[in-house]
């Protein structure tokens, strides 16, 4: 990170991602200077309840796959290396610090306006997320002390007796009949004797968050919260767990399942390797384009069902979500811009093309094809699998207004929205093209591997350029086609030529960018431009 603000890129990028996380911290920290701050008895009440609910999801959680997970050059180079194992845990421990540090500063702004001070919403908030990282540690290591039967035996017995306390404290108001909000049920469970005994130790991370002067609240507070971390810090450090193999193996997988995410965004939670039966049909060559494209559609079937059934699932979904009995004058706008949406937000996931292959361009580029085939095979996929989702939306929203009552619908309005839909499938393959080929043009310019993580300024800001400008080119690009779409309805007073207008327009646009992938695939280095 430090390396790239020695370039241009790098320094825009940065300057962005702050602007935009400032721009996203501002309205918190104008209410906490305008609006009245929370009572402090509210957080009090709420925030041991918070606490005591992630530790017993670290206690849920916790099991023998879990391990303290360490990137694969860390697994390379320190575990042969001369450390004992509690040097590497201090070694984890002193590193997360860095990142829990940044989480609080972004979190003591968000919270502001329920604390006191910003130094105590800091300093409380970095106390508490320590304490929740050591007991998930705490966790992890006595599994691997105990072994996996024994804890989970222990882990059960634990979870029982705890939720029968907190039952036993909030049935009784649950009978009586008052009010069950999160904060009276809270407020039950830290009254009653035994959920006072359970969250008594949490309480001190409350009273840090709201206290209002250091001497003596906020001296003494922060050194209850410091020592109760530190004890669990000793815990870690006296278990001495054997935990090495079981880091190496689930650092190996984490690494792997990283890699899919890079490579193919949300499509990475599915299993490869399981569905390997799975073949979409051979296509004709194409100068090239066929074979590109057939490879990256049964990648698709093969390795993400799961996606393709979620994308289904929501395209069926949108049409009953956004029908309304009797209104079928803004149904066709709702399912419309919906699927703009759908397409400006889930043309991202679909990484079935360039974006997919960036640890295979040197193969490609190698290929005896053109680069405007090779463009053109990468493109189709994604596009087609967009077009096709917006096509189920289209259908299910006209066979529900087709079958509408005849009380809640004037017939003559309902064939006026069927048509303006029937336009929407007319324009939503070049405007899907239009979308896949910019998405892959910018790719190609400025590449990335992941999402930007806690820090990445840098990841922040060219997120929020590429948004910007494929938003920038959807709207001059739109109002050019709807611009001369509506010209010729001027002049000919046709809907349907208007309609052909602007989806030849849109059409020349989405065609345009398949030259300018090609352009920036030839230009794309692979031994300069491919990011680590």
């Amino acid at each position: 990170m430090t390396r790239n603000l020695g370039t241009v890129k790098g320094i825009l990028f940065s300057i962005c991602g702050v602007a935009v996380i400032g721009l996203w911290l501002t309205p918190s920290v104008f209410h906490a200077m305008k609006l009245p701050r929370t009572d402090p008895q509210i957080v009090l009440k709420i925030a041991p309840a918070i606490l005591l609910a992630f530790g017993l999801f670290s206690l849920l959680t916790a099991g023998g796959e879990k391990a303290i997970v360490f990137t694969p050059a860390e697994v390379d180079f320190l575990f042969p290396g001369p450390f004992t194992r509690r040097q590497l845990l201090a070694y984890k421990i002193g590193k997360s610090l860095f990142g829990l540090l940044f989480s609080s500063l972004l979190l003591s702004y968000v919270f502001l306006q329920h604390a006191a001070s910003w130094p105590f919403a800091f300093v409380g908030l970095f106390a508490a997320m320590l304490f929740l990282q050591l007991v998930s540690m705490s966790l992890t290591l006595i599994t691997q002390s105990a072994g996996e039967r024994a804890y989970t035996n222990i882990r059960k017995i634990v979870l029982v007796l705890v939720i029968f306390a907190i039952a036993a404290a909030v049935l009784p108001r649950l009978k009586t009949g008052g009010q069950r909000g999160f904060l009276e049920l809270a407020q039950s469970v830290q009254t009653s004797r035994i959920g006072s005994i359970l969250l008594a130790p949490l309480e001190v991370f409350g009273r840090l968050f709201v206290s209002e002067r250091w001497w003596p609240d906020g001296v003494i507070n922060f050194a209850m919260a410091m020592g109760i971390n530190g004890v669990l810090l000793l815990i870690v450090f006296f278990l001495d767990a054997d935990y090495l193999e079981a880091a190496a193996t689930k650092s190996q997988a984490m690494h792997a399942r990283l890699q899919r995410v890079r490579k193919g965004g949300i499509s990475a939670f599915a299993r490869p390797g399981k569905t390997a039966k799975w073949s979409f049909p051979r296509v004709p060559f194409f100068a090239g384009a066929g074979p590109i494209a057939w490879r990256q559609a049964t990648v698709a079937m093969r390795n993400s069902r799961g996606l393709l059934f979620i994308l289904v699932i929501m395209a069926c979904g949108i049409a009953p979500i956004s029908f309304n009995p009797g209104n079928a004058d803004n149904i066709n706008v709702a399912l419309i811009t919906a699927m703009a949406w759908m397409t400006l937000i889930v043309g991202s996931w679909l990484r079935f093309d360039f974006r997919g292959d960036l640890d295979l361009l040197d193969h490609l580029k190698s290929l005896p094809i053109s680069a405007r085939a090779i463009s053109v095979g990468q493109m189709i996929t994604p596009t087609l699998m967009m077009t096709a989702c917006n096509l189920i939306v289209i259908i299910c929203a006209s066979l529900m207004l087709w079958r509408q009552p005849a009380d809640f619908h004037d017939p003559s309005k309902t064939h006026d929205s069927i048509a303006l839909l029937a336009s929407a499938a007319v324009l939503c393959l070049p405007f899907n093209t239009l979308m896949i080929g910019v998405e892959n043009f910018m790719f190609l310019i400025f590449p990335t591997r992941a999402a930007a993580t806690p820090g990445d300024f840098q990841g922040y800001g060219r997120q929020i350029l590429m948004v910007f400008a494929k938003f920038s080119i959807v709207l001059v690009v739109g109002a050019i086609a709807g611009g001369a779409g509506l010209l010729v309805h001027f002049l000919t007073h046709s809907k349907a030529l208007a309609v052909l207008v602007s989806a030849i327009a849109l059409a020349a646009f989405a065609l345009a960018t398949i030259p300018a992938v090609a352009w920036a695939f030839r230009r794309f280095d692979v031994s300069g431009d491919l990011p680590a």
